[in-house]
């Protein structure tokens, strides 16, 4: 680490997510945090991904929509009772989980986690559908900005933040499509990491990025 970082509290750096290969086998017991996992979190993480693609492409009758949302307004009353601080949470902190077991992002799978350069494939659900069966744009930054961001903190780097995040948009990714990312580190100067990285159907790329994140001074939040 830079002395930069030194002083960096233990807070900090629990909530730097470490990035590991992707294992849905992997019945983690706890978080990167220390978080207890319930048993069977990632299965519920699954029937909400697929809840929000049944919602996406569903005309529900007048009905179905009285009796869903009834059903959902329950689920939210019983979720409200177990609401945790930051450190506490288990969404998007069991890294071996397709995305992290968070509901943001689509749910990636890494396969190749080296200190510079990592690589994986991901699937866009049906929600995720901008129109005429592609990936809408918004979602494609999401996903480089939380792999380029976490890889910026590999190897013992220090924690960082987005500067910017630039996305050429060179051919349609279509959802409901496995496909490919790659992500590298391509040179750092001082605080600065600069990110690359590429989103591929088959052979033809369908988005390129760019990235800069900066790492924080102590105390930086």
């Amino acid at each position: 680490m830079s002395d930069e970082s030194a002083g960096t509290s233990g807070r900090d750096d629990t909530l730097v997510s470490p990035l590991v290969p992707t294992d849905p086998d992997d019945a983690a017991s706890r978080t990167w945090t220390g978080a207890p996992v319930p048993a069977g979190y990632t299965d519920m993480i699954d029937e909400l991904r697929e809840l929000l693609d049944r919602v996406a492409v569903a005309a529900p009758s007048d009905e179905v929509v009285a009796d869903t949302t009834k059903a959902i307004a329950q689920l939210n009353t019983w979720l409200a009772e177990y609401e945790v601080a930051e450190t506490e949470r288990i969404a998007g902190r069991i890294l071996t989980a397709p995305g992290r077991a968070q509901l943001a992002a689509p749910p990636f799978q890494l396969d190749e986690v080296r200190d510079d350069r990592a690589s994986g494939r991901v699937r866009f659900g049906a929600h995720f559908l901008g129109s005429n069966g592609v990936v809408h744009g918004g979602a494609i930054p999401m996903l480089f900005d939380d792999l380029l961001g976490r890889l910026a903190v590999v190897g013992g780097r220090p924690r960082s933040r987005t500067a910017y995040l630039h996305v050429d948009y060179r051919s349609v990714a279509p959802i409901d499509t496995d496909l490919r990312f790659e992500a590298w580190v391509e040179r750092e100067e001082g605080r600065k990491r600069f990110m690359q990285g590429r989103l591929l159907d088959g052979d033809r790329v369908c988005a390129e990025a760019g990235a800069l994140f900066v790492a924080l001074r102590p105390g930086a939040r």
